[in-house]
């Protein structure tokens, strides 16, 4: 998934959750220690009102959850960074490396012919 895609996601997903999408009933909200008197929260989405109420309410609502959507985007932006700076130390699995074998070669250490398209170096540690 892209990163934008994922920003993206996470926003559609902070927004249908702050309107109150529908959603079943949460076994918490009748637990032992909860206010009695308390109302019990609205599981589903307010669709009363005209178009402007309606902005208005999603309007409130972004601005109840502005600060964890700002965390979230900071998060998500370190994340990609990090991403970032670890894709460019990676090696490209790609590329083709070169090894200088010139003293192996005046040494004589070589088998098989010198116009071959893959040398292999063996070494050796005596220590």
């Amino acid at each position: 998934m892209s990163g934008m895609s994922r920003l993206a996601s996470v926003a559609a997903l902070l927004l249908l959750v702050a309107s109150g999408c529908e959603n079943a009933p949460s076994k918490l909200d009748t637990t032992k220690g909860s206010d009695p008197g308390a109302k019990p929260v609205s599981v589903e989405a307010d669709h009363s009102g005209d178009v402007e109420t309606r902005l208005r309410r999603l309007e409130d609502n972004y601005a109840k959850n502005a600060e964890a959507l700002d965390f979230l985007n900071k998060v998500y932006a370190q994340q990609k960074q990090q991403q970032q700076q670890k894709a460019a130390e990676d090696h490209d699995p790609n590329a083709t490396f070169a090894v200088n074998i010139e003293q192996n070669l005046k040494a004589g250490l070589v088998e098989g012919p010198p116009t071959a398209m893959v040398t292999i170096i063996e070494a050796w540690d005596f220590a």
